[in-house]
């Protein structure tokens, strides 16, 4: 069982995840326990997969380019 995890949060438009509100989008790998306590607060967290987060690192790599 993993002991470090993905959860992410959407600061514009909480739980959805649109290709275009990848800058509003913060991701953490935390411990299972710390993601627990994250997911069940109520703050807009939720679990993550490895994938969602490499597919946001592509996202943001694209805007930083198109940013040059």
């Amino acid at each position: 069982m993993a002991t470090y995890i993905y959860v992410k949060r959407n600061t514009k438009h909480p739980y959805s995840y649109p290709d275009e509100d990848a800058p509003f989008t913060q991701f953490k790998k935390v411990k299972m326990g710390v993601a627990f306590n994250m997911v069940n607060s109520r703050v807009g967290w939720e679990r993550a997969k490895r994938e969602d987060y490499e597919h946001w690192q592509q996202l943001i790599r694209n805007i930083k380019r198109q940013q040059l």
